[in-house]
């Protein structure tokens, strides 16, 4: 019975997956591109290349995330490798497919079009996003850059320089206003998927697991460590059962939190989890505030 329903939440958990790929594929050929608007990440960048060669902007895509995926596999440890793997085909073959369709959904006042992308869209992505896997995009890129290149630079300076590269391009490539709404669609996008992760809440938040066993915190620190954030163990003593305990405390996103509430429900389902919203976090980090910088 237990393996029935383990193999059931598997199934769902991909079909779920594959609902937001195709969702987020709709989106790209069925409103962004019939508008001759672009988008940051590969999508972009395959806008791009398909401005300079001719050659259908889904196919450089598919190219672009094998890429991607070969370099991850030499790079990047399994776990997140295998977190990527799937999308990367998937996504791609999506693309090719609803490009196919030749509908659009929406026409007309760009910054109407830009709204429905972005519901659509991020939509699509939260839905991947909350089965515990990405897209393999410049969010891989990123990771393998931190690891191999900037290996002093924090992961979400990373990130912000290669979409900030990519939006900026658009403006050479394109115009000055694709480049612009492009910028709308991104932050759109990004409240939109935060929605379907975490609903209008903090977008910070504080999280303490305490690991059923000592020897698992270990592991669950070196997860939490490679998503880009710090990690404090305090000793922990049971009232009840008076046994010590090693709990580790950390500040998260509303993505990561989901991330680490998937891998612990995969690695470590018997630990406890506590996340809490809060307002703001002075110091150096994602989305932290800097003390002299508040007046």
């Amino acid at each position: 019975m237990e393996v029935l329903k383990k193999n059931k939440g598997r199934i769902l958990n991909y079909l779920q997956i594959i609902l937001g790929c195709f969702i987020t594929a709709f989106s790209v050929n069925c409103i962004l591109v019939p508008n001759k608007l672009s988008t940051s990440g590969v999508t972009g960048l395959s806008q791009m290349a398909e401005r300079f060669t001719g050659i259908n902007y889904s196919y450089i895509y598919y190219v672009f995330s094998i890429t991607i995926l070969i370099i991850a596999f030499f790079t990047l440890r399994r776990e997140e490798f295998m977190k990527i793997i799937f999308v990367s085909f998937l996504y791609p073959t999506l693309l090719v497919l609803t490009g196919m369709f030749h509908f659009v959904f929406v026409q007309g006042e760009m910054f109407l079009v830009c709204i429905y992308f972005s519901i659509f869209y991020g939509l699509g992505s939260g839905l991947v996003l909350r089965a515990g896997v990405t897209f393999g995009g410049t969010d891989t890129i990123a990771r393998i850059l931190n690891r191999k290149v900037f290996k002093g630079v924090a992961l979400s300076r990373v990130m912000l320089f290669l979409d900030g590269s990519i939006l900026i391009s658009l403006g050479f490539v394109f115009n000055k206003d694709v480049a612009l709404y492009a910028l709308v669609n991104h932050v759109i996008c990004i409240y939109i998927m935060d929605y379907m992760l975490f609903g209008f809440r903090q977008k910070l938040y504080k999280t303490n697991i305490i690991p059923a066993s000592q020897d698992d915190s270990d592991d669950i620190t070196r997860y939490i460590l490679s998503l880009g954030r710090g990690v404090t163990m305090y000793k922990a003593v049971g009232a009840y059962t008076k046994s010590d305990k090693i709990m580790l405390s950390s500040i998260i996103s509303p993505r990561q939190s989901a991330l680490i509430r998937t891998y612990l429900a995969e690695h470590f389902p018997n630990a406890f989890m506590e996340v809490s919203p809060i307002v703001t976090v002075y110091g150096t980090g994602e989305r932290f505030v800097r003390i002299k910088g508040e007046d």
